[in-house]
């Protein structure tokens, strides 16, 4: 049921949640799930910030305006006031701005879970 490089106190809480009837389903949603929370939440907070500032992908096989991700309108909107020799920085630095809005907001809604789970790293027990 466990392997053996599961740590000797998961094996202790994995085997008495099963010796009191619960199936692998209810050890993963009760147990595990929870003493991994954090680390999902970190997890999740990384691939979408990854996701969300991904340039190179759009970048290739986005065409339509219409169907732009973020970071691949930031650089239309540079291209089209970036050149001719006037420069419109308030209009790409407002722009940039209010792309990391969302970023801002998900920082602070995951940041307990963040926290949490530098805070748990070094106990024991």
């Amino acid at each position: 049921m466990v392997g053996t490089l599961t740590p000797l106190w998961a094996q202790n809480l994995f085997g008495s949640a099963f010796l009191d009837g619960a199936d692998n389903w209810k050890i993963f949603t009760r147990i595990a799930l929870p003493l991994c929370r954090p680390a999902v939440v970190v997890t999740l907070l990384f691939e979408f910030q990854a996701a969300w500032t991904d340039l190179m992908r759009p970048l290739i096989y986005l065409r339509d305006s219409a169907t732009f991700t973020v970071p691949r309108g930031l650089k239309a909107l540079l291209d089209q006031f970036g050149f001719g020799g006037e420069w419109h920085w308030e209009i790409v630095m407002t722009a940039s701005v209010i792309t990391t809005i969302p970023m801002i907001i998900l920082f602070f809604l995951g940041q307990k879970h963040f926290v949490r789970g530098i805070a748990t790293t070094g106990s024991k027990g």
